[in-house]
């Protein structure tokens, strides 16, 4: 039990600015176990968020409420899933090789690229909130659950496309018991935070799946394989994607 506990605060720790005060073990093992954490990580970081709303919107109005969630939810991760997807947008649409592209991507510099899916990105998920989190305000936990579920399913799918780096801890080293605990507590916590609507529940998360199936495949063309930035950049897609079907959902 407290090797579990100690990689779930692995997991805070390398996923979250969140000060976990304790000198963990970070062997290779210690973090495919974690994995399974990372859907508990994305309750976390959307509980923090969804507190901090109900707090704001008591004193401000919704615009502003917003933009304080999401900016909390950039100092919460360290715009760590941000940064994954500004580096892609870089490298992927430089036209170049594969060597270059990973080249572009670990440049700390940002391109233009980068910039426009940032300003992008921010602003979809700001249209997104303001259109369902009047009505539904929890799906402000509900994406980033999602989307750290979907980094466990494409690393499980996915391979390395270079030899080292920090996204080799997950790539290729996620097994099934892992993926498995991972979709159980992200199901579970679906059904509790959608009110057991199993048929969204299903919708929404094989969405997820499915898109993180395609972005694989995409990754694989571009540059044989995961980084992980490109982790990173398939955490913020699905977070979009499961705001965008929401928002499908509640407005029909």
């Amino acid at each position: 039990m407290k090797e579990l506990l100690d990689d779930f605060f692995l997991m805070l720790q390398l996923l979250t600015r969140i000060p976990i005060n304790r000198n963990l073990l970070c062997r290779r093992e210690n973090f495919r176990r974690g994995a399974s954490f990372m859907p508990l990580v994305g309750v976390i970081v959307g509980g923090i968020q969804w507190i901090i709303y109900k707090l704001c919107i008591i004193i401000f109005s919704l615009n502003v409420s917003i933009v304080i969630v999401i900016l909390a939810g950039i100092l919460l991760t360290g715009a760590l899933h941000i940064d994954g997807l500004g580096d892609m947008c870089d490298g992927f649409f430089s036209f170049k090789e594969k060597g270059k592209i990973i080249e572009i991507m670990k440049d700390s510099r940002i391109g233009t690229y980068a910039c426009l899916a940032i300003i992008i990105d921010v602003l979809l998920k700001y249209s997104f909130f303001c259109s369902i989190v009047p009505s539904f305000s929890l799906i402000i936990i509900i994406a980033p659950v999602i989307s750290r579920f979907s980094i466990v399913f494409i690393a499980f799918i996915g391979k390395p496309a270079k030899s080292t780096g920090l996204g080799n801890l997950f790539i290729e080293n996620i097994g099934k018991w892992q993926l498995f605990w991972a979709a159980f507590i992200t199901v579970i916590t679906l059904c509790f935070l959608m009110n057991m609507n199993f048929i969204y529940v299903v919708i929404l998360i094989f969405a997820g799946l499915f898109m993180s199936f395609l972005f694989n495949i995409f990754c694989n063309r571009k540059v044989g394989g995961l980084t992980g930035d490109l982790l990173g950049a398939n955490n913020e897609i699905i977070e979009i994607l499961t705001m965008a079907m929401l928002c499908a959902i509640i407005t029909k």
